[in-house]
């Protein structure tokens, strides 16, 4: 009996102490001078950090006194949306998130963002027709605009020329198709040494969501129906598309198999001039500026049996609904989104901004580590597509692992497609975009 006396008096003992413990934060709204704090979340690398506490927000906050802005980083975690929820469980959510195409569906489907149509009607100031559309649909839900794009890159084929004029291929053009892009790769696949062993090939087809989607569409497939609710891989216009990338690799021997690529990723066997053809986005300019010793180009990507097709990548900013200053959260986006963002996006060499006067000026278009023909990247908007992301990510990218048994050649690529069709299928059916 005295035990359980003892047990109850240390309870209730203990439950002031818990209750005092488990109180949930309180984010500050304002700071010492007064100022209205608006929290960003983003998970910026830090040489970005570095860019966005050195310029971007005393920029901002130079011409909007009456704002401090917190900056609040995962730096490049990969638990950056667990900490957000976390964050938004915890009632302490940030006024501002930072978001890509991959995550933007996931959010928008638990109804967290702000839709921006009231602001946007209200704000004389502000002019949708400012950035590029294509890149905004990726941001729209159920005919509301969630967020705005702050950076973008199409896919385009990035070539080296040095390898294409020792071989007597000519470059790449806008009469190339599947046919033309699979003699050049042949051609542009050399065992140098002479020992049985392939040492430079023509093409890198890597298993990337961002960049197997558009060889799809190329051969008139598709990878989601328009509502999300049925996966079309299994079509076979899909399951053709598919087959023509993979077997660059596993039937035609233009491309590298896992094990051929000795470990290096795409991008580095292009720079190495192990590859004389990626597929890559704007934002490898980053990468490709650390050293190139050849004359490279870019150039649309060739025409399917279908149509011509590429995929999009993107970046931007969502309000959150919780957030208790509206106004003042909207005014950051803007100057994040607009023409000071686009400047400090084309600083850091972060692909395409999508503010188009910046998009489209000198800054970017002649920069330093641009080609010559830069502009394909933003020519190539009229036939570039989002992938679709769905709300079930999780369960999305887990079916997507069953393509690596296709590029590693160990099961046909019709059968991962159907066996990919049926598991999407039983996750996307309860939900509709």
């Amino acid at each position: 009996m005295k035990r359980v006396l003892t047990l109850v008096i240390s309870v209730i003992v203990a439950v002031p102490v818990v209750s005092w413990v488990m109180k949930p934060k309180v984010r500050p709204e304002y700071d010492e001078h007064g100022r209205v704090i608006i929290e960003w979340y983003n998970y910026a690398t830090p040489e970005f950090l570095d860019l966005y506490q050195k310029y971007l927000i005393p920029e901002f906050e130079r011409t909007h006194p009456h704002i401090k802005i917190r900056l609040n980083s995962s730096l490049g975690d990969t638990g950056y949306d667990a900490k957000l929820l976390t964050l938004i469980a915890g009632k302490i959510p940030p006024d501002l998130v930072h978001v890509t195409q991959q995550n933007f569906p996931f959010y928008a489907v638990k109804d967290i963002l702000l839709d921006l149509t009231p602001l946007i009607k209200s704000d004389r100031e502000f002019h949708i027709n400012d950035y590029f559309e294509r890149v905004l649909e990726g941001m729209r839900y159920q005919g509301k605009l969630l967020g705005l794009p702050s950076d973008f890159s199409t896919i385009a084929l990035v070539y080296n020329k040095d390898m294409f004029d020792k071989y007597g291929v000519p470059y790449p053009d806008e009469t190339w198709d599947w046919n033309k892009f699979l003699w050049a790769a042949k051609k542009l696949t050399r065992d140098t040494d002479g020992d049985g062993v392939i040492d430079q090939f023509g093409f890198v087809n890597i298993n990337s969501y961002n960049r197997w989607p558009a060889w799809v569409w190329m051969a008139g497939g598709d990878i989601l129906t328009a509502d999300m609710k049925k996966c079309l891989m299994d079509d076979p216009r899909s399951i053709r598309g598919m087959e023509f990338y993979v077997n660059l690799s596993i039937k035609e021997h233009v491309a590298p198999t896992a094990t051929q690529t000795l470990g290096q990723s795409f991008e580095e066997m292009f720079m190495a001039e192990r590859a004389a053809m990626i597929a890559d986005s704007r934002y490898a300019y980053k990468v490709f500026s650390k050293g190139m010793n050849f004359r490279w180009d870019v150039a649309h990507m060739p025409k399917g049996p279908a149509c011509r097709a590429t995929t999009f990548i993107w970046g931007g900013n969502c309000i959150l609904k919780s957030t208790k200053h509206p106004k003042e959260a909207w005014e950051f986006l803007k100057f994040l989104s607009g023409y000071e963002g686009a400047i400090l996006n084309v600083k850091a060499g972060n692909a395409f901004p999508a503010y188009k006067k910046v998009a489209m000026s000198d800054i970017v278009l002649k920069s330093s580590i641009s080609p010559p023909n830069d502009k394909v990247f933003l020519e190539a908007i009229s036939y570039g597509r989002q992938a679709p992301f769905p709300p079930q990510y999780t369960e999305f990218s887990q079916a997507m692992t069953k393509f690596e048994g296709a590029f590693l050649g160990l099961e046909p690529v019709d059968v991962v497609c159907r066996r990919f069709a049926q598991e999407v299928n039983a996750a996307v059916s309860g939900e509709v975009w």
